[in-house]
């Protein structure tokens, strides 16, 4: 009698307690929350090689030698950035039109394709703190009349560019008189320009420099400066571990002077602008 006296106060007392928090039962256990994705860092060391998209149009950013080899500027970071990580360096070659694409899609991991970071295009990529900063310039034949941009805002003028370049995006806004012969690289550009099919181009300063040097005369980089332009490696969104560890490894090849000696190797001269860690 006692037993069923006991068990009925203790129901009635469980009873008193549901009703005081509004008759919900014990919470139960929440499930558990999903795994959290694997970084593409982790994917990359996993799987043993780095996937990256290299322009290799325009030595000596980047360029193929006579083998059909790729090597430049971008070439060797990037095999510096694979051998830090320890993995096998796998390029793909890309240019102006497809880096953007080969990166959203999943065909690559990182890009190294001589790309000025912008607003626009951070809306669909990442980007790192830049490891270059070159401007846009403007190529010439020998003897050519047209000194700047303004000088091309003419009907009959015709402009070698590559589409999605800020080359593009300059001509478009300084010369809309002008006609643009779209290529898909700056090979194409310079051989439309020594053709006489093109009166100007523009491209990063690095490129202009180093083509007009290396055509005995043939071709002219004038001295003007149109943009001061971050170049950055190109990163998927999404995961900003891989982006701050990219980050720290361009500060490290900046402060430990292989940026400044890969540079001079390629161009035999100082970078030409001073690049801060920040």
């Amino acid at each position: 009698m006692k037993r069923k006296l006991f068990v009925g106060l203790m129901v009635a007392f469980l009873l008193v307690l549901l009703s005081c928090s509004g008759g919900k039962a014990p919470s139960q256990p929440q499930e558990s929350s999903p795994a959290k994705s694997v970084s593409m860092l982790q994917t990359i060391m996993d799987r043993g090689v780095l996937r990256a998209g290299i322009a290799l149009n325009g030595p000596p950013i980047g360029g193929r030698d006579d083998k059909g080899q790729p090597y430049g500027y971008d070439v060797d970071f990037a095999q510096k950035f694979a051998d830090t990580l320890g993995v096998k360096l796998e390029i793909t070659d890309v240019d102006g039109e497809t880096r953007i694409p080969a990166l959203t899609s999943g065909r690559v991991d990182i890009v190294f394709a001589n790309m000025t970071g912008n607003l626009e295009r951070a809306k669909s990529i990442n980007f790192s703190m830049p490891y270059l900063r070159c401007g846009i310039k403007m190529m010439v034949r020998k003897g050519s009349p047209y000194q700047t941009v303004e000088d091309l805002n003419k009907p009959g003028i015709k402009i070698a560019v590559a589409r999605g370049t800020t080359g593009e995006d300059l001509a478009l806004k300084y010369a809309p008189q002008a006609e643009l012969v779209y290529v898909t690289n700056f090979t194409d550009q310079t051989l439309l320009m020594k053709q006489g099919k093109a009166d100007a181009t523009f491209e990063d300063s690095t490129l202009i420099d180093f083509t007009a040097g290396q055509s005995k005369g043939e071709l002219v980089a004038l001295p003007k400066l149109y943009t001061s332009d971050p170049i950055c490696i190109g990163l998927p969104k999404g995961d900003m571990e891989f982006v701050r560890y990219v980050d720290m490894f361009v500060s490290w090849m900046i402060s430990s002077g292989f940026q400044r000696e890969t540079y001079m190797k390629w161009w035999g001269t100082e970078p030409t602008e001073y690049l801060a860690i920040w």
